[in-house]
């Protein structure tokens, strides 16, 4: 399994075992392709960039990663509120993925915005993250 998608799951996992999470969206609702029928609040996966961060002697790949918490209610605050959640839950994640050590994990940057097609608030955090196989 590649790295993007071993962190993939790790991320998954830790923003479905966030109670305080699950708490603000009312249940584990945390996608990578959300179903054309849920409506917010939900978090999504993505996108995710990966590119070779090797040394002359190591191997690694630098991942970057948008995760984005959408909102019913109107205003930011609830989206804001539910990326404060998943930026606490990510700062947990376990240091050696199934193939892969995870030698970084940072938050980046946090936007907020309404959509301006349905007027839904959202919160769009941005990681980076960088993954060296195990040996």
């Amino acid at each position: 399994m590649t790295a993007a998608i071993e962190l993939q799951s790790a991320i998954v996992s830790a923003l479905r075992s966030s109670s305080a999470l699950t708490s603000l969206l009312g249940g584990a609702f945390v996608y990578d392709d959300v179903p054309d029928s849920r409506r917010p609040p939900y978090v999504v996966i993505g996108p995710v960039e990966t590119v070779d961060w090797s040394t002359a002697t190591e191997e690694g790949e630098e991942h970057f990663i948008e995760i984005t918490a959408w909102s019913s209610a109107n205003g930011r605050k609830a989206a804001v509120a539910m990326a404060g959640e998943i930026r606490a839950a990510l700062s947990a994640l376990p240091g050696n993925l199934p193939g892969h050590a995870l030698v970084n994990f940072t938050h980046e940057t946090t936007r907020s915005e309404a959509d301006p097609d349905d007027r839904h608030f959202r919160a769009v955090s941005s990681f980076r993250a960088v993954t060296e196989p195990l040996t």
